[in-house]
C-alpha cells in the first residue's frame, strides 16, 4: 500500500466516531444537568450541536463617537471606515497553556457591539472532544460580518490556537479574513510604563476602575475543572469560569473603550500636569505614529527632574528631530546633574554642544567624560584655532 492510500484509510478511520446522539461523558453524573445548570442551551447546525448561551452587557456601554486611528497603538492599524459594530472580541478557556496540539479550546467567548448599542456576549462550550465543528462554525458566522477581531494576548496564545484547533478538524481558519487587535500590546505601549503590570485585571481594575469581585476562578484551575467535567459530568467550578471568561469578555470591551479615550487625550495639547510616565508613553506613541510634532509635544512633559534615564534619552531624541536644541540642553543638563557618570547623557552632551550649539569648550568636558580620544583631537584643534 503506497503512502497515499495508507493516509486516506488513516483519514477514514480518524473520522469514525461515536454519533453525537449517544454521546454522554463517562462517569456517575448527568452531562444534560450540568448543561442546564450552567443556562446553556444546546445549538444545531449542519457542523454539529454545541452548547451555548448568550447575555446582554448593560455595564459596556459603546464607545462614544466614531473608533479612532489606533495606529501607533497596535502593529495593525484601523480599517477605514470600521464601525464599533465592526470589532468581535474573541476570548478562549482551554485545557492547558501550552497551545499544541493535544491542546482543547472547550469555552469560546465572543463579544460585540449590537447595532442598538448594546454589548452581548455569546459562551460556546465544548460538550466533549471531537465535537469543535460547531464551534468552530458559530466562530465563523459571527466573524463574516466583522472587521476587525481583538484579543488580550490572543496573537500569540488564542488565534494560533483556534487555527491549530481548525486545520486538525479539516475547516478554514474562521478569524483568518479580520483585522488582528491585541489588546496587551496596545495596553503596554500606553500603560505599561505606569503599571506594575500589563495583566488584563490590572489593566481593568487601574484604568478602567473596575473590579471583578468575588466569584471568579484562578486560571491555573481552569483545565483541571474541565477535565473533572469530561470524566465524571461533575458541575464544580464550571460556573465559576463560564464568569470568568465573561468578564474577560467585558473586560475587552472596557479597555478598548479606554484605548480609544487614550488616543484622544494623544491628539489634544499637553496640559502640563500629566505624570512623566504618562508624557513619556504618549511621546513614544506619537513617534510610533510617525508624528514628530506630536513626540515632541509630549517629550517636553517628561520631567528631567523625576523621569527615569530612559525616559529622558527618548525625549531628547524626540525633540533632536525638531531643532528644540533649549530643551534638549535642559534635558541634558539636568539629567548629568542626577547621573554624572552617564555615558549615553555626555555622548549627547558633546555632540549638541559640538555641532548644533557651537561651544567647542564645553563640548570638550563631555568628550573627556567619555574618553573619545577622536573627538577630544578634533575640539582642541577647533579651540585652538579660535583663540
Amino acid at each position: 500500500m503506497d503512502l497515499r492510500k495508507r493516509l486516506a484509510r488513516m483519514d477514514t478511520l480518524s473520522r469514525r466516531h461515536q454519533p453525537e446522539a449517544e454521546f454522554a461523558a463517562p462517569g456517575d453524573g448527568d452531562p444534560e444537568a450540568v448543561r442546564e445548570q450552567l443556562g446553556l442551551q444546546v445549538v444545531s447546525s449542519p457542523a454539529g450541536d454545541v452548547w451555548q448561551r448568550e447575555d446582554l452587557r448593560r455595564d459596556v456601554p459603546l464607545p462614544a463617537g466614531p473608533v479612532p486611528d489606533l495606529s501607533g497603538f497596535l502593529p495593525a492599524g484601523t480599517p477605514r471606515g470600521l464601525r464599533w459594530q465592526d470589532v468581535l472580541f474573541l476570548d478562549t478557556e482551554t485545557t492547558g497553556l501550552s497551545g499544541g496540539t493535544g491542546t482543547l479550546v472547550f469555552l469560546m467567548g465572543l463579544a460585540w457591539w449590537d447595532d442598538d448599542g448594546a454589548f452581548r456576549v455569546r459562551q460556546m462550550f465544548l460538550p466533549g472532544p471531537g465535537r469543535e465543528g460547531a464551534m468552530l462554525q458559530g466562530v465563523a458566522d459571527l466573524a463574516a460580518d466583522r472587521q476587525v477581531v481583538a484579543t488580550y494576548n490572543g496573537a500569540s496564545f488564542d488565534l494560533p490556537l483556534v487555527r491549530t484547533r481548525a486545520r486538525l478538524n479539516r475547516r478554514p481558519d474562521p478569524v483568518a479574513e479580520l483585522v488582528s487587535w491585541d489588546l496587551l500590546v496596545a495596553a503596554r505601549r500606553s500603560w505599561g510604563r505606569a503599571l506594575e503590570n500589563c495583566r488584563q485585571q490590572t489593566v481593568e481594575t487601574a484604568v478602567c476602575g473596575r473590579e471583578r469581585g468575588v466569584g471568579d476562578i484562578d486560571g491555573a484551575l481552569i483545565p483541571a475543572t474541565y477535565q473533572r467535567f469530561l470524566h465524571a459530568s461533575e458541575l464544580g467550578d464550571l460556573p465559576q469560569v463560564l464568569r470568568h471568561n465573561r468578564r474577560d469578555m467585558d473586560g475587552l470591551g472596557l479597555v478598548l473603550a479606554a484605548l480609544a479615550d487614550e488616543a484622544a487625550a494623544l491628539q489634544r495639547p499637553p496640559a502640563g500636569d500629566e505624570p512623566w510616565c504618562c508624557a513619556w508613553s504618549r511621546a513614544l506613541l506619537g513617534e510610533r505614529r510617525r508624528c514628530g510634532e506630536t513626540a515632541a509635544a509630549w517629550a517636553r512633559g517628561v520631567d528631567e527632574t523625576a523621569a527615569s534615564d530612559r525616559a529622558v534619552l527618548d525625549a531628547i531624541r524626540q525633540l533632536k528631530r525638531v531643532a528644540d536644541w533649549e530643551a534638549v540642553t535642559r534635558l541634558v543638563t539636568v539629567g548629568l546633574e542626577r547621573w554624572p557618570d552617564h555615558q549615553r547623557l555626555h555622548y549627547e552632551a558633546a555632540v549638541l554642544f559640538e555641532h548644533r550649539l557651537g561651544d567647542p569648550a564645553r563640548a570638550l568636558v563631555h568628550a573627556r567624560a567619555l574618553g573619545d580620544d577622536h573627538r577630544l583631537t578634533r575640539l582642541a584643534a577647533k579651540l585652538a584655532t579660535s583663540s
